[in-house]
């Protein structure tokens, strides 16, 4: 089950880091502007019609939110495949606390642009709550089935 559990939550940590390095590479490498105005549904009208302290405020947000989930995504990964994997529950409390946070600021933040990218957040969410889960039930599974790092 920890494996299983661990196998989910690196592949939250993949599709995250996938969507934050698409997202820099269009608003860096191409040169276009955030993404989260069509995602809010913007006409292109209405994005013209925006000043251009707005639109380089929307474009430095969304780089630097993208490149702290790309981190995230990143400095996870190593603590999923090697601190959950062998059992440690200091990392399982990270990644509850540290995922679950992102998680749940993905659907609050989403809200004010019309859950515009509601399926991304419900698959996140469903391999995040899934990944923990699983993990859950082996770390704390009753004495016996425990799959617990027994040195300190």
């Amino acid at each position: 089950m920890l494996k299983t559990g661990s196998w989910f939550l690196s592949i939250w940590c993949v599709i995250n880091a996938a969507l934050a390095l698409i997202i820099l590479g269009y608003v860096i490498v191409l040169g276009k502007d955030s993404p989260i105005l069509q995602v809010a549904g913007f006409s292109t009208g209405e994005i013209a019609a925006l000043s251009a302290r707005t639109l380089a405020s929307l474009n430095a947000f969304t780089l630097l939110y993208n490149s702290c989930s790309l981190a995230v995504s990143i400095l996870s990964w190593p603590l999923i495949r090697g601190g959950l994997v062998a059992g440690d529950r200091r990392a399982f409390w990270t990644l509850v606390f540290v995922i679950g946070w992102i998680e749940v600021m993905a659907f609050w933040s989403s809200a004010y642009v019309g859950h515009g990218r509601w399926q991304v957040n419900v698959l996140q969410t469903a391999l995040y709550l899934a990944g923990i889960g699983l993990s859950a039930s082996a770390l704390f599974a009753p004495t016996g089935r425990q799959q617990v790092r027994t040195t300190g």
